[in-house]
């Protein structure tokens, strides 16, 4: 399902700032310059024809990047950024108000709009025109990620946007997310943006079978979850029986990877074995193996189901076991085994590594450039 992130109305269905930038639960300094920017930002646009929308779009990239722990200057060019691309906030008054970093950053994501005219298809000189455009929006995402994650925020927000628009609009705007930056986002590991944005393409390009799928979810949802709910508990009694430290939790399912996997294995929706799935977080390396130990030893398992990407990692980084048991009433679980560092990799991906602390060592600053500069590398491969 596509995320839902609060609007902060009043009852009489007013923005209230104050309200909303508490909800972000930010240190103090960062919240008084979230408040501070966005005043700014109302004063400039007072009058603007666009003003609600373009205080809008900056208010949903900030929710959609909270969610990635980025830092102030993050934020804070988030809220700018569409102001700057829609020619409301002029250069001179940019500069004058804001620091050179966060006038990188806004340039950085306007670079990005290369990508935006990228064609997989393209053969013969468009063909090169394509790589040179790759060549140019690399330039400007390899010096600072945060480039990226704002572009890929924007483009979410480009998805929610497109809602109500005319079904070409819609369905464009889909495609062009589902070829670029949901492969994006997953090379890069960011598995929260990665999952939303495919939701949504998926949503407007296939509105039928979506609806379809979201229907039959409903339909036991209830049932579902109390299954689920039933499952963990027990296996959470066994695991601290066991003397294993670890969190279990039923976790959601996409429906855009639901039809994936229907479509992949051929399989009609009953018959599909990850709808029921579980998640278990524990501290400890050996933790995951002890836990899955016990998951096999309680249940009966589906061998041709079992993936271990933690000995075997995923070409993005991505670490997890994944098992498939006959659980309570013979109905299948997929459950995903892995500790707190490998899951958060796998919602933040290149966001869990990126070092600004004060202190990391120019040796391992420098490791993770070049892991990134790697990731990108991969991911222009693959687009050609």
């Amino acid at each position: 399902m596509v995320a839902v992130r609060s609007a902060h109305l009043n009852q009489n269905e007013q923005f209230e700032l104050e309200n909303w930038v508490a909800s972000l639960g930010q240190e103090k300094s960062t919240a008084s310059r979230l408040i501070e920017v966005y005043r700014d930002c109302q004063t400039i646009l007072a009058g603007h024809e666009q003003a609600e929308l373009l205080l809008w779009r900056g208010r949903e990239m900030i929710e959609i990047l909270i969610t990635l722990s980025m830092d102030k200057a993050t934020l804070v060019a988030a809220q700018l950024f569409p102001l700057v691309s829609s020619g409301a906030f002029n250069r001179e008054l940019l500069e004058e108000k804001y620091s050179k970093e966060i006038i990188k950053l806004i340039d950085g994501v306007e670079e990005m709009a290369a990508i935006g005219q990228l064609n997989v298809t393209m053969e013969g000189s468009a063909a090169s025109s394509q790589v040179d455009n790759v060549r140019r929006m690399l330039l400007a995402m390899v010096d600072d990620f945060r480039c990226v994650v704002i572009k890929l925020a924007e483009r979410i927000c480009n998805l929610i946007e497109v809602k109500k628009a005319p079904d070409e609009v819609r369905r464009a705007a889909a495609k062009e997310c589902a070829n670029i930056y949901a492969p994006l986002a997953n090379r890069l590991g960011i598995g929260q943006l990665k999952w939303e944005i495919e939701d949504y393409a998926f949503r407007y390009q296939q509105p039928d079978t979506y609806k379809q799928i979201a229907k039959q979810l409903a339909e036991r949802r209830i049932v579902r979850e109390q299954y689920i709910k039933d499952f963990v508990e027990d296996l959470s009694q066994e695991m601290k029986a066991c003397g294993i430290n670890a969190e279990v939790s039923g976790r959601p399912k996409h429906i855009y990877s639901i039809w994936r996997k229907m479509q992949k294995k051929s399989l009609a929706f009953d018959e599909l074995f990850d709808v029921r799935a579980v998640r278990i977080i524990a501290d400890k390396l050996q933790d995951c193996y002890a836990a899955l130990g016990v998951v096999h030893t309680k249940y009966k398992h589906l061998p041709s189901e079992f993936d271990d990407y933690v000995a075997n990692p995923k070409p993005n980084g991505y670490q997890s076991i994944h098992t498939v048991i006959l659980g309570p009433e013979g109905k299948t679980i997929e459950i995903q085994i892995r500790t707190k560092q490998m899951h958060e990799e796998s919602e933040l991906g290149v966001a869990a590594h990126w070092k600004y602390k004060e202190g990391a060592s120019s040796r391992s600053g420098y490791d993770e450039k070049i892991t990134w500069l790697r990731k990108l590398l991969d991911w222009q491969e693959e687009m050609s």
